[in-house]
Order: structure tokens, then sequence, then C-alpha cells
């Protein structure tokens, strides 16, 4: 698609489109002229139901104080296709982070906030779980756990008045209003005691569209908290909430702060707003974002232990992967994986993107290996992690043989070590100790 570009003596908005598992994602990204002195990345998800265009978040006021932004809307609403579900929107954040890092080329790409509203606040939360990248989050009457807020409703009679957006062509479908009548058909469905088939209808809520109640009110019950995961958090926060909620109990945010680590810096804001939306408050809680990530844009957290890093040998020789693997362990390494062929490392490298979206940080390769050898695996695995827009792994090879043109070809590849067997175990611990720090 050619970006429709509209441009002012201090912004740029152009509207964008990016791919994630076969959905078309159509947003808009607002920046200043010159991204040289570009402070960030600043990315906005919005809440379930919702879509950007219904916020008074003003992406030009971003880009004139030097940030980069970028508003879309999530799966199956206001004319996104695809099914919505949380882990689906979690990738879709972090793969509209993919493009803009891809698209854009400015210094400070890596310095990456996120913004989330009501659900777009877990997701964001759970995003910055999986995506290092994340650096800093500004959070809004954060839903912690949906099934919580939809019980929550029950409490404060939100469950009569949400009957509203859920109408399609001015009725609700009867199934629909039983639940928002009776809390506890939401236990029964996730005890599995009312029928898939008497859910399996279409619906609305709000600006999503759902092909399924049964599918779209599974994923309500089984939603995580991500107060459980508090703890986990690891980047810089300012949590808003108001004085009264519909949506969601106020006192769940003061949790979720309470339990964050309060090593990093973060920081509950109340609005004094009286409902979810918030839409009364969005200058305030721009303007304290912004001096929030301003002040922060240089946070770092402490330097990561080395013994925590994840290291991948490939040798086609059990005895040299065993005994690696030991003196690895022994000597504190908890995160090392052994393979005997290149494809079996290639499997590794996926799994290790799916579960964690992060790439080894060394790899320890024998050059001759049954199949691909141990040259050819690694340019693979570089070619690889380069168009998945990761970062390079440190390369220590390893081999029984000398002479001939292999180790040029292997400095053709790249790699920070070239060890000769049988190698000194002490040498070899000294060269992956000092190539991982």
């Amino acid at each position: 698609m050619q970006p429709k570009i509209n441009q002012s003596a201090d912004t740029i908005s152009e509207r964008v489109e990016f791919l994630c598992d076969k959905s078309l994602f159509k947003g808009k990204v607002y920046r200043p002229p010159d991204l040289k002195n570009c402070k960030g990345i600043v990315v906005f998800t919005h809440g379930l139901g919702y879509c950007d265009r219904q916020y008074k978040i003003d992406g030009e006021d971003f880009a004139r104080k030097k940030y980069l932004m970028l508003t879309y809307n999530l799966r199956g609403h206001a004319g996104t296709p695809g099914k919505w579900t949380l882990q689906n929107s979690v990738e879709d954040l972090i793969e509209g982070i993919n493009f803009l890092v891809h698209r854009y080329q400015f210094p400070n790409k890596d310095r990456i906030c996120v913004i989330g509203h009501s659900t777009g606040a877990l997701i964001t939360l759970l995003a910055s779980l999986r995506d290092k990248r994340i650096k800093f989050g500004s959070v809004v009457t954060t839903v912690t756990c949906l099934k919580d807020s939809f019980l929550y409703w029950f409490e404060s009679g939100f469950n009569h008045q949400v009957k509203e957006f859920f109408k399609t062509k001015g009725v609700i479908p009867p199934a629909i209003e039983r639940f928002m009548d009776d809390k506890k058909l939401f236990d029964l469905l996730a005890e599995g005691k009312i029928p898939r088939e008497e859910l399996e209808i279409p619906h609305r809520y709000g600006m999503l569209k759902s092909d399924s109640w049964y599918d779209f009110t599974y994923e309500i019950v089984h939603s995580v908290n991500i107060i459980d995961h508090a703890s986990e958090l690891a980047i810089p926060l300012l949590l808003f909430r108001g004085e009264r909620d519909e949506v969601m109990d106020v006192q769940k945010t003061n949790e979720l702060y309470e339990n964050l680590d309060r090593k990093l810096p973060s920081k509950l804001y109340i609005t004094g707003s009286h409902n979810h939306f918030h839409n009364d408050k969005w200058d305030l809680i721009q303007t304290e974002t912004l001096k929030f990530f301003d002040e922060f844009c240089t946070y770092h957290l402490p330097k990561e232990n080395i013994l925590e890093k994840d290291i991948l040998v490939i040798d086609d020789e059990e005895l040299v992967t065993q005994t690696l693997r030991n003196l690895l362990k022994k000597n504190g390494f908890s995160n090392v994986i052994t393979v005997n062929r290149a494809e079996g490392a290639f499997q590794e490298i996926a799994r290790l993107k799916a579960q964690r979206n992060k790439d080894f940080d060394m790899i320890i390769a024998d050059i001759r290996l049954p199949g691909l050898d141990g040259i050819a695996a690694v340019k693979r695995i570089k070619e690889l992690i380069t168009q998945s827009n990761g970062r390079q792994s440190q390369v220590i090879f390893i081999t029984g043989y000398e002479g001939g043109r292999t180790q040029e070809e292997a400095k053709e590849v790249g790699y920070v070590d070239y060890l000769f067997k049988p190698f000194d175990m002490e040498d070899f611990l000294t060269s992956v100790r000092k190539h991982l720090k």
C-alpha cells in the first residue's frame, strides 16, 4: 500500500498497513519530520469493544514531543479481520512493533513505550512479559482479568447497561441476555456444564464482531490475571484509575500496583474520573504519560545475569554435547540446550522464538555435522534471525580439524571464537563468559 501522508511543519501522519497471521491491520502513524531526534516508539492499544478513533488521544502531540506513535484496531474490531483473543492481541501488538522498527530507521527505535486502555492495558502488560524491547508502559483503567471484570458488572449494575453493546439490529440475543442476568452462567461455562452448541451464535460487543458467543465467553472465563504476574513485570509503569469504575473494580489497579517490583520506578495516578472510558481525562493522561516517558527514556534495567542467558550447543558427538552441557550447568549456566544436527537447531530456535520471543544468546557449533555442516547451519540461523528482526547470537565454532579453507569460510559467516578440539575447559568457559557479557 502507498501510504497516505499528511505533513505539517512539525508533524507527519500517515496511514499504514501490517500483516499478522493473515489478518491485515490498518493503523495510523504520527511522527516528527526528522526521525534522527525521535525519542522512541509509542504504541496505543484500545480496549475490548472499542476502536482507536473513539479516544481523545492526540497522536500529533506525541509527534511534536518527538515520539513516533502507532494507533490501530484489534482483530475483529472496526473492520479488522480475524478472531479476537487475548493471545492473538498480544501477538498482533508485537507484530506492530516489528513493523515499526523495520520500517522506520532511527537511533532511538529501541526505546519502545506502550499505552493501553482497559483490556488493551492487559494486552500491553502481557506483551511486555514476552517482548523485552518494550521499555515503558502507561496503562489506563486496567482490566486485570477479564472474568473478574465481567463478574464485577453485577456489582456495579453495568450488566444491565452493557446489554446495549450486545444488540444486533436493536435486539440482544436471548442467550446473551441470560448471561447478563445471571452471573452463575459464567462459572457453569467455565466448568463445561453448558453445551457449546447452545452458544454458537454470532454477536456484537460494541465495535467487536464475533462469530461465536461461546468462543468469546470462553476467552473471558479463562482469562489470565495479570496480578498473578505482577512481580514479573520488568518495565517502569504509570497506572491510571478513577474514583469509580463501572467495568473494573478500582481496587484491582491498587492491588496490581502494590504487587509490582519496587525496584522499578512506577506510579499510581488517581484521576478523579467516574467512568471507565476516561475520555474526560485523556488530556491529563497524555500529559502525565509524556512526562513519565521523558523522565525514564534513558532508563535501563540492571545488567542481565549471564548465567541466565540461553545457550545452544550443536555437535553430532553425544559425548561432546553431554560434556559441554554438564560443564556449563556445573558452572551455573541454567539455560543450555543441546542438539546433534542442524535441523534440531532450527527447531529449538523456532521453539524459543515462539515461547519467549527471543533468540539464543550464544550458539556453540561443531564445524562438521551430518547433513548441513556447522558453518552453513550458522549462516542459515543468522538469516532467520535477520528475517525476524531479532538480535544476532554470539557464535563459537569448535572443530577437530585444522587446515584448509574451513576457518576462512567460518570468518565469512562470523564468529567470536574458534576452538580446536581437544580444548582446555577453562579456556572454553572464559570465552563463553567473555562473549556473553
